[in-house]
């Protein structure tokens, strides 16, 4: 639900992930996809670094990294974290709503659905999306992982609508400004001969109608380069899969060879003279369309997007009843299809299998990493890239890139939406986030704590307001959203800026997620200066009736931070979960402990009373060593089906951090462990971080 929210006090708490490093995707470092195929079309593999030359501009770069993937290679794909957005592919399923019929919609919507059932892998992004040439274009849902969303895309193209801003889970709007496309088609009259009036009419007719259709068929191409460019944001291979029945391609390329019955009037029509008649366009092809097909495609290589066609007409015939013999060709496809590198599927509704086919050339890839020098926002790059000493090689690669800057909004929300599904780090706002499972009635509520950098949220304000936009979304194990959030936070810097700059804001949302294991992701924007921080922090849902740790609970000192509260999903009515003995407290997320002070934290069991349980707290240093730590007790509570245990913790003058806190139980006689941890950061006598 969209909300805006003024800042006010509230009592609530936190489970923990800090947000950090910066987004890969820059102006000053480019990474390009590179595939080899031998003379059989099969993949050149065991190439090193030194057997590529990379030319940005004409000038030769050097690669500052170098990158294998094999995807045949279990071993390759191990070294390589499935969030890298080289290893996941990207299909875009893209429904033409202007040439096709209703018949041929419905058998690309099943075909659609088989792809999506059957043909993706666990990691593979998909997203849907329409083109319409008198509406634009529409993404229906962003490149996502949740398979039930672009399943109800699928099912309804045209009508599809959802809330959710990144489109993760809903669709993003996108249309060219409304242009002309009737061209001039008719000459003047004044040339007619009086005697021919009627079959002069009826040719003019003819131009006309013959015009329009070019007109839409040429926007339609306007539209797909436009696409083609929005999706230059996001990295790796986009595959747009493009369902279509074409369009008449002599409209666009001339006349097919053979003999026709224009064809004979055209001779005619030169031989007496009269060669106003002849309609060029129809004869040699449309200079223009041509051109508009040619840019679309230079866009679709610059922006690594390859276009797929699935002719949905099925098998074609050339008669039909009224005009008897025609040519009915799906030459059309072919037209946008290949200058981008890309193929026609024919009477097949099993889009896994051709395009599985169609993937085996790109088994093996190289990502070359360079840094190029910042000129202009959105200049476009020339890039080529040569491979040495293999005879026959053929060398495929985006043909360029765009310098970041001049982002549109749909580029931008793109960007975002890949910084969720990626877990692409950001540190331009400091992000720390704590979720924790608590019982209820029904599905167990979820606070999620954010504790968000004041000084990092101002930075670079050019007003006195700033607008932060904050995503909740919540992901089971396979990829599909459970529960999501967003708000927008309007915040008065002349009010509160003071106060904000001191630390910050301490935002309070709640989830409701059923049994199982989530990745719970956040983003946080300023609209004003697209400013960006992430954090994940992943949890278990218990079921009812397990014996279940939550992380521990640091308590924060009241008044530190400007709190706000978010929405909350939860149905039951249930109380602020974070209480000891009826006392609300609020918890850190960042955990920040100095030497020799004394910290308070809370542990909650559920389904173990006090003399049930043994435990053991323990602190792991950055590099994975652990040593055991003895915090004090102080209190130890039990009340129906959770036990509350209160501890004094006082870290040595000689901690390093950063550092985790763990703490794991069982029950007295069992070796059946629950374990739980929180980031914890050592502050020495000056402040710093050791």
């Amino acid at each position: 639900m969209r909300r805006s929210a003024a800042a006010f006090v509230l009592c609530f708490c936190s489970a923990a992930a800090v947000a950090q490093v910066k987004e890969t995707i820059h102006v000053n470092y480019v990474e390009v996809p590179v595939t080899v195929l031998d003379r059989n079309g099969d993949p050149v593999r065991g190439l090193s670094k030194d057997r590529f030359e990379l030319i940005d501009q004409g000038r030769v770069q050097p690669i500052v990294s170098f990158d294998t993937i094999d995807f045949t290679s279990p071993e390759s794909l191990k070294k390589t974290s499935l969030l890298n957005p080289f290893v996941r592919r990207n299909f875009l399923l893209l429904f033409d709503l202007s040439f096709s019929s209703p018949l041929g919609r419905a058998k690309a919507q099943e075909a659609a659905q088989n792809f999506i059932a059957r043909g993706l892998k666990r990691h593979d992004l998909a997203a849907v999306g329409t083109i319409d040439v008198d509406r634009g274009f529409r993404m229906l849902t962003a490149f996502t992982t949740d398979r039930n969303l672009l399943a109800a895309a699928i099912g309804n193209p045209v009508n599809f609508r959802s809330s959710d801003p990144l489109q993760i889970a809903g669709r993003l709007g996108f249309e060219l400004s409304q242009q002309s496309t009737q061209q001039q088609a008719s000459r003047s009259d004044k040339e007619v001969n009086q005697e021919d009036v009627n079959s002069e009419i009826v040719r003019e007719q003819t131009r006309l109608n013959e015009a329009f259709n070019r007109g839409r068929i040429d926007r339609e191409v306007k539209l797909l380069g436009a696409l083609a460019r929005t999706l230059r944001v996001l990295p790796g291979r986009k595959q747009v899969v493009f369902f279509s029945e074409g369009f008449d391609p002599r409209l666009i390329q001339g006349r097919d060879v053979r003999a026709t019955t224009e064809a004979m009037d055209e001779v005619n029509q030169a031989q007496n003279g009269e060669v106003w008649k002849i309609d060029t366009d129809l004869r040699y092809g449309n200079a223009t369309s041509l051109t508009l097909i040619d840019e679309m495609a230079k866009i679709c290589r610059a922006s690594d997007v390859v276009l797929h066609a699935v002719d949905i007409q099925g098998v074609r015939v050339d008669n039909n009843v009224e005009k008897g013999a025609i040519i009915n060709s799906n030459a059309g496809l072919f037209l946008l299809s290949r200058p981008t590198s890309g193929e026609v599927f024919r009477n097949s509704n099993d889009l896994s299998a051709d395009l599985d086919r169609m993937l085996r050339h790109q088994e093996v890839v190289y990502v070359l990493g360079f840094q190029p020098q910042i000129t202009a926002p959105g200049k476009f790059h020339e890039l080529k890239v040569r491979v040495k000493d293999i005879s026959g090689a053929r060398v495929f690669h985006r043909t360029g890139y765009y310098e970041r800057g001049m982002e549109t909004s749909v580029e931008r929300t793109l960007t975002a939406a890949q910084v969720i599904l990626n877990d692409v780090p950001q540190d331009d706002i400091g992000v720390a986030a704590l979720a924790a499972p608590f019982p209820t009635k029904a599905n167990p509520q979820v606070p999620v704590i954010l504790e968000i950098n004041g000084g990092d949220l101002v930075r670079d304000a050019k007003s006195s307001t700033i607008n932060v936009e904050i995503y909740l979304y919540a992901f089971d194990d396979d990829g599909i959203v459970r529960d999501r959030m967003f708000q927008i936070v309007g915040l008065d810097l002349a009010k509160i800026g003071d106060k904000l700059r001191q630390s910050g804001i301490k935002y309070y949302g709640t989830l409701s997620l059923p049994e199982g294991k989530y990745a719970i992701k956040t983003l946080v924007r300023v609209r004003e200066t697209e400013r960006k921080g992430f954090a994940r922090t992943e949890i278990v849902v218990p079921s009812a009736s397990d014996v279940a740790v939550l992380p521990p609970f640091f308590f924060e000192e009241p008044g530190k931070w400007l709190m706000v509260k978010g929405g909350s999903h939860d149905t039951t009515s249930a109380g602020y979960p974070f209480q000891i003995n009826g006392e609300p407290f609020i918890p850190s997320a960042a955990v920040r402990v100095r030497s020799g002070e004394p910290r308070q934290f809370a542990l909650f069991v559920y389904n173990a009373t006090p003399e049930e349980l043994a435990w053991e707290t323990s602190v792991r240093g950055a590099k994975g060593e652990s040593r055991q730590v003895n915090p004090k007790m102080l209190q130890e509570m039990h009340s129906s089906d959770v036990t509350k245990l209160t501890f004094q913790y006082a870290p040595d003058d000689d901690d390093d951090g950063p550092e985790r806190f763990d703490v794991t139980i069982h029950k007295k006689g069992s070796s059946d462990e629950r374990k739980a941890s929180v980031p914890l950061t050592v502050l020495h006598s000056k402040g710093e971080i050791r």
